[in-house]
């Protein structure tokens, strides 16, 4: 939408923010046909949210917030400016690991190893920027549950026809040493050649009895402490707390086996593994919801410049853009958009993350795969969750892999994926032994920070009718923005349907061909 686009005086609800629980909110509350005014002041959709090419996500450093005076405008005084940088992305930085372009004695002194691996490629700083627009790169990867909430949500409310979805094809664990294909299944239990077969009853007696598990004995005690009194052997351990359950060992035994339930409960309904992944990245998702909105009217507006909110006794009153005020009954703002004055003094958390363009996956393969791999914790560092992306999932090249990595921050993202990027890649060419040169080579790299708002009480003296959407967080899924989403959603319109199902285009008949009386439009909805 252009900037001279004359928005309408007054809505029922405005939504500033195209995060994945500001949208889910705006697709929710444009379906019981409240008028909704979504905008944003970025030029693209998701926020912290985002996907971006590879020449996009460089620019992404020079974009961070600058600081702004959030104390009230003095000739309006009840008007408060939009946005603060203490959610902001930072430590963002990246380096290009290959010549910035490869001249023909490059491709001389590289021979040996093409030669060697003629479908290699040598790639060059220049030539991945040529390809930029093939990458789509998620500020912030999610997997799906096959029986979770947020693919529950997609299916009931009919979202699942503005997305696709590939399912993840195998999980890998680090351990000995050793990547390590995660036992899952029965057949991946019997399959599975270094697990014993006192192990493997051991392990399948485990699975088919953990929904009736009772822990009222482990009320106090750790979900490790369990599987031990089980008498798991320490890879069986391994295996179902640091995968299966993507536990700690500090985890309680009540949540750990509500995690193993959650796993097993999703196993083989899009095939044999329980997770999905959006096809472009997880920086689709915000759109579909988007979408839904825009269909049953949303009226949507990206880089706009907002100049703040009014407050009338306590209340939320109106938003100002290009000196026009708009009204609405409620006012719903991500995490970023919240003026500083509001936001609680907490302690910021963050998400280590980082991606790497590799150029052959972690555990070669003869198809491309969708891998799954959890790092246990050690030596201080952070558990790790790593997804390997192919050209499959349309988020890279045809020979090239996006490797994300996420934790939550302990030191710097640096520290905390030094070890695993140490026993998994290499870094540069020169001096490769025979063991490093099976690693997967790094062609680029990037480093960065997200602020991490899940489960925190984000703000303080808010004016009433106005509400606040979290940010990302290190879940796997979108279940916990799901429920966010819902309990606001409910909050607002507590009489009304979250997002029922909405009907497919073959479903709307405009017109009733058998009364001409009829001339609105009918939704035929089974």
């Amino acid at each position: 939408m252009t900037m001279e686009y004359e928005f309408p005086a007054k809505f029922d609800i405005i939504i500033v923010g195209t995060g994945i629980v500001e949208s889910i909110l705006s697709a929710a509350a444009s379906r019981i046909g409240k008028q909704v005014l979504h905008i944003d002041e970025n030029e693209y959709y998701g926020g912290q949210w985002s996907s971006f090419n590879l020449e996009a996500i460089l620019k992404l450093k020079d974009n961070t917030t600058l600081e702004k005076d959030n104390s009230c405008i003095s000739e309006e005084s009840n008007l408060y400016h939009f946005g603060n940088n203490i959610y902001d992305i930072k430590d963002i930085e990246y380096k290009f690991h290959v010549l910035s372009n490869v001249t023909n004695e490059d491709v001389i002194d590289e021979g040996k190893e093409v030669e060697n691996n003629p479908s290699d490629e040598i790639w060059s700083e220049d030539s991945l920027l040529k390809v930029s627009r093939k990458f789509n790169i998620d500020l912030v990867p999610k997997l799906q549950y096959a029986r979770g909430d947020f693919v529950e949500l997609l299916i009931s409310s009919n979202i699942a026809r503005y997305s696709e979805y590939r399912s993840v094809s195998r999980i890998l664990t680090w351990y000995n040493n050793n990547l390590e294909f995660l036992p899952c299944s029965r057949s991946d239990v019997f399959a599975n050649t270094k697990v014993s077969v006192v192990e493997k009853r051991i392990l399948m007696k485990l699975f088919t009895s953990v929904n009736s598990e009772e822990t009222e004995n482990y009320e106090n005690k750790t979900f490790k402490q369990f599987l031990t009194d089980k008498k798991l052997t320490p890879n069986l351990i391994h295996y179902v707390l640091y995968g299966i359950s993507m536990s700690s060992e500090d985890t309680p035994c009540e949540k750990g086996i509500q995690r193993v339930k959650r796993f097993l409960n999703s196993l083989g309904r899009f095939g044999k593994m329980p997770f999905l992944f959006s096809m472009y990245g997880s920086g689709e998702i915000p759109q579909a919801f988007c979408r839904l909105s825009a269909v049953f009217g949303g009226v949507f507006a990206l880089a706009q410049s907002l100049q703040g909110f009014n407050v009338s006794e306590n209340k939320f009153k109106s938003i100002k853009i290009r000196d026009k005020k708009i009204e609405a009954e409620n006012l719903v703002m991500g995490i970023k958009n919240v003026p500083k004055q509001f936001l609680r003094s907490n302690k910021i958390e963050y998400i280590s993350r980082c991606v790497l363009i590799t150029q052959q996956s972690i555990l070669k393969s003869e198809k491309e795969h969708l891998t799954l791999m959890f790092y246990p914790p050690e030596n201080g560092k952070p558990f790790v969750t790593l997804i390997e992306l192919g050209s499959l999932t349309g988020t890279c090249p045809k020979n090239l892999f996006l490797v994300h990595l996420i934790a939550k921050q302990v030191n710097s993202p640096k520290e905390d994926f030094s070890t695993l990027i140490e026993n998994l890649f290499t870094q540069n060419r020169e001096n490769l032994s025979e063991k490093e040169n099976k690693k997967p080579l790094i062609l680029w790299s990037m480093y960065f920070s997200i602020p991490n708002s899940n489960n925190v009480e984000l703000v303080e003296g808010l004016p009433g009718n106005s509400f606040v959407c979290p940010g990302p967080d290190t879940d796997l899924d979108y279940d916990f923005s799901v429920h966010v989403a819902k309990k606001m959603f409910e909050e607002i319109y507590p009489e009304a349907d979250f997002l029922p199902r909405a009907p497919d285009p073959e479903e709307i008949v405009i017109g009733d061909y058998d009364n001409e009386e009829t001339s609105e439009t009918e939704h035929k909805v089974d």
